[in-house]
């Protein structure tokens, strides 16, 4: 009788240590993730200097500039359908989706530009 106890201890313990451990890795996942979007999302803004090409476009539907060419970055503000947005030049994202930069707002994707967003394919690489 006295060994049931024990070998509840014991399952116990077990168990509490697996979820220990379960959620040590489920930690280190989200931080991992973390540091990656903060990678992504800090794509610095190209200068006028090697970028001094612009074009007009038409915002087709509400278009957010982010701090990245990634949806899962800060949205800095949000251009209305039928606004005019000025682009400077493009990048492609490792998703392979292009982002147009607008000067002084911050990145935005390209479906939401009349024209598929800026031509121009001078933007530095996306990558950090």
């Amino acid at each position: 009788m006295s060994d049931i106890p024990t070998a509840r201890f014991r399952i116990t313990a077990a168990a509490l240590a697996m979820s220990a451990a379960a959620v040590t890795l489920n930690a280190a996942a989200v931080t991992t993730a973390a540091a990656a979007t903060a990678g992504r999302c800090s794509q610095a803004a190209p200068t006028r200097a090697d970028n001094p090409y612009t074009t007009t476009h038409t915002a087709l539907r509400d278009a957010s500039p982010r701090m990245g060419p990634y949806g899962e970055c800060y949205r800095l503000k949000t251009y209305a359908q039928g606004a005019t947005v000025e682009v400077r030049c493009f990048i492609v994202n490792e998703y392979g989706n292009t982002w147009s930069y607008v000067p002084g707002a911050g990145w935005v994707w390209d479906e939401h530009l009349s024209g598929n967003g800026s031509p121009q394919a001078a933007c530095s690489d996306p990558t950090p």
